[in-house]
């Protein structure tokens, strides 16, 4: 087994820092000098106990004289969130202050300590006045928190004034100085705070450790139990390689901050003004406070997860809100707490700034965003000229998109991996064994960090539910047979990823479908055709896709069979090679899709079960949305007696049930055609597919005047289902168009 070893961070721009700042090399020194001559445990009172303990004292007054505090007062944790947590889990009672804008760890600190919270009224841009402060708080207010600098917009209040506010009823107040420390003197003490969260390595320390200031007299309960270190506040063997670390750049931070402030702070003007010169630029958050380093820019109609990444394709590294919530599927709560709406609050982009930040490459990301956005906004469609061709690969977490995209590794493009988030399954059993559940997002990140690719996560689930879960209710409350992979490549899965390849300079998207693209008509778009494998062929899902999109995907399975595609994922040692195929419909965890229908009140009408022939009812159930024509299993009668799902009345919640041969159709309507070439003018000859894994039935295509078209099949298909898809071949396996059985 090869040693984890992390592979050194490329040469670029970080712009970051709020995130993480680099740790610095006077920092890198100390803690690898202390992982060597620091082992003891602190704890211990023999020799080596005693030059640990001496190291973590030596410390700890750095981060004391850093927020100008006691050196007494300080608890070492394991970082800001366990110091918030520590803080307002530990000291809040009876009613509380805060705001919408906090950092993530405090909010949901606050929801677990069960006591009831009052949000300040914010001022323009999410200024805290100490007057939305003071009329905020109640008699019973014991407990105020709020950070010093927010995270996400720079925005900095004046502690003085409001832990006064807060003393002016009693109430202790709690600040979150992890943004601020690093950018001007606290001294804590003096400015009447009674606690304060802060973090090493937003300073340029280690990560994994942090300290909460907590003043004499107070007295947290620990969330930590066992020993008796820090004074009983926190239980657990100090980290002390990491408070070594902590002590040094708290020291370096404190030495510099002045002169370091000044000169960021000169430099966020330069990247603002160049910025807000784009049209449709905005800025978020209050401009006459604000910490030296942040800049939160908005661009109207460019989603800022998609500049951030194209931005960190060419090496500037940016955020769109905090770092530990990256992986959210909702908008930053921070800008929808200043009333943005979900939208603007997605076109936010948060560029940090740091000491080693220079005025060249403030420079090169103000000439790099422009472009980008014109590209998001569909004004510049080009890619930019590359010495490899870009290609986006649509990693969904399987075998074939994960072998596709090392197929193209291996060809020599330079390959990006996306993986559309389609749905919030957490905590379900669509963890393992569904597409785009987490477990293979997480697998499509594995495969892409084997392959030495980039990865990015789309989140498109708002559009998904619109498009592909509204639609599947709705189907079948109307009695109808939904087909949502259909609906999906259709309505969804192209458009984003190409828009996404736009953004990211990219030439071409690939997918893991097993199908062909084959020259179609002199000056058309490719055409649609059967992949080699039939039995994994998926072009009957992707009828529906435009056809000038076709232009710029490329399927590289398409010409391989399912087992060549386990032998290459096996050769370029793909780690998913092996995994089971993703069965049943992605979105529903249990596979009930009864129960995912009524739970989302698309129930079909209750009625009978009808013997079509006779007229006679059979049993009573209890929902159309029960039954799909064809449909055997579930119904009353033996084997002598089959019975099958012929039709369903949605308006009289009438199952009319019959035997086998009375499912025969010759003939069908399919509305809603789309046509990949040009539209038929008289009758057609074809093959209709009418369901995924139908053998293709011959016979003729009639076009109406209303855009829909008759089929007259040779032989009778059994199971045409309303609301199926049916797909029409020529003899060549290519794709002419299809539509929806009527």
């Amino acid at each position: 087994m090869k040693n984890a070893r992390i592979a050194p961070v490329p040469d670029g721009i970080y712009l970051d820092h709020n995130a993480t700042a680099p740790v610095r090399p006077e920092v890198a020194d100390a803690v690898a000098h202390a992982l060597r001559a620091g082992w003891g445990n602190a704890s211990s009172t023999h020799a080596a106990g005693r030059a640990a303990r001496a190291a973590v004292e030596a410390a700890r007054a750095e981060v004391a004289a850093l927020l100008g505090v006691g050196a007494d007062e300080i608890v070492f944790t394991s970082g800001g969130t366990e110091a918030n947590n520590l803080a307002v889990r530990g000291l809040a009672r009876a009613h509380v202050v805060s705001s919408a804008l906090e950092h993530p760890s405090v909010r949901g600190a606050l929801a677990e300590s069960g006591v009831a919270v009052t949000n300040v009224e914010l001022g323009t841009g999410g200024a805290i006045s100490p007057a939305a402060l003071r009329a905020a708080m109640r008699p019973e207010t014991a407990f105020v928190t709020l950070a010093a600098v927010n995270h996400e917009l720079g925005n900095a209040v004046d502690l003085a004034t409001l832990a006064a506010v807060a003393h002016e009823r009693g109430a202790v107040f709690h600040a979150d100085v992890v943004q601020a420390a690093a950018w001007g003197a606290l001294e804590l003490a003096a400015a009447g705070v009674d606690a304060a969260s802060v973090s090493a390595h937003k300073l340029g320390g280690p990560q994994g450790v942090g300290a909460l200031y907590v003043r004499r007299g107070l007295d947290p309960a620990p969330l930590v139990v066992g020993g008796h270190q820090e004074h009983d506040r926190r239980a657990g063997t100090e980290n002390v390689p990491g408070i070594v670390g902590f002590g040094v750049a708290a020291r370096l931070a404190r030495l510099e901050r002045d002169q370091s402030a000044s000169r960021v702070a000169a430099l966020r003007d330069r990247l603002e003004t160049k910025l807000l010169a784009i049209p449709g630029a905005r800025l978020n958050g209050a401009r006459a406070s604000r910490a030296p380093g942040t800049l939160n820019v908005a661009f109207a109609g460019a989603p800022g997860p998609l500049v951030a990444i194209a931005l960190d394709l060419e090496d500037v590294c940016v955020a769109t809100g905090a770092a530990c919530t990256s992986g959210s599927l909702a908008p930053s709560a921070v800008l929808l707490a200043l009333g943005q709406s979900p939208r603007e609050a997605g076109e936010a982009v948060r560029f940090s700034l740091g000491r080693e930040t220079t005025a060249a490459e403030i420079d090169r990301v103000a000439a790099l965003v422009p472009e980008i956005v014109a590209r998001l906004r569909g004004e510049a469609r080009s890619a930019p000229v590359r010495p490899k061709e870009r290609v986006v690969v649509a990693m969904s977490g399987g075998v074939d998109s994960s072998t596709a995209a090392a197929l193209l590794v291996e060809r020599g493009y330079d390959v990006v991996g996306a993986t559309l988030k389609l749905y919030d399954a957490r905590g379900t059993s669509a963890a393992v064994g569904r597409c785009c559940g987490p477990r293979d997002i997480a697998d499509a990140r594995a495969t892409a960090a084997a392959l030495g690719i980039p990865h990015y996560v789309i989140d498109e689930s708002s559009a998904f539910h619109d498009a592909v879960i509204d639609d599947f209710v709705a189907e079948h409350r109307a009695g109808r047979t939904p087909n949502p992979c259909v609906r999906c490549n259709e309505k969804l899965k192209f458009g984003p990823l190409l828009a996404f390849a736009d953004a990211v300079g990219a030439s071409a998207l690939a997918t893991g479908h097993y199908a062909r693209l084959v020259d179609g008509d002199p000056g058309a778009a490719p055409a649609l055709a059967r992949a080699v494998d039939a039995q994994k062929d998926q072009s009957y899902f992707l009828f529906g896709v435009r056809p000038e999109l076709f232009a710029r995907v490329r399927f590289p399975l398409g010409g391989l069979t399912k087992a060549e595609v386990r032998d290459h994922a096996r050769r370029l040692a793909v780690p998913n090679a092996d995994k089971a195929e993703s069965q049943e419909i992605c979105f529903i965890p249990d596979g009930d899709h009864k129960a995912f229908v009524e739970a989302r009140g698309g129930a079909g009408a209750t009625g009978a079960i009808v013997d079509d022939a006779t007229g006679d009812v059979v049993a009573p159930h209890t929902g159309t949305h029960h039954f799909t024509i064809g449909q055997r299993r579930g119904l009353p009668g033996g084997a002598a007696d089959r019975r099958f799902v012929l039709r369903i009345d949605a308006a009289t919640g009438t199952v009319h049930v019959g035997p086998r041969d009375r499912l025969a159709r010759t003939a069908l309507r399919v509305a809603d055609v789309r046509w990949l070439g040009s539209s038929p003018r008289d009758r057609l000859r074809c093959a209709v597919q009418i369901r995924h894994h139908a053998a293709p039935a011959l016979g003729w295509v009639s076009p109406s005047a209303d855009g829909a078209v008759d089929v007259e099949l040779d032989d009778p298909a059994f199971g045409v289902a309303p609301g199926q898809a049916a797909v029409f071949y020529d003899t060549a396996d290519r794709v002419l168009g299809g539509g929806w059985i009527a």
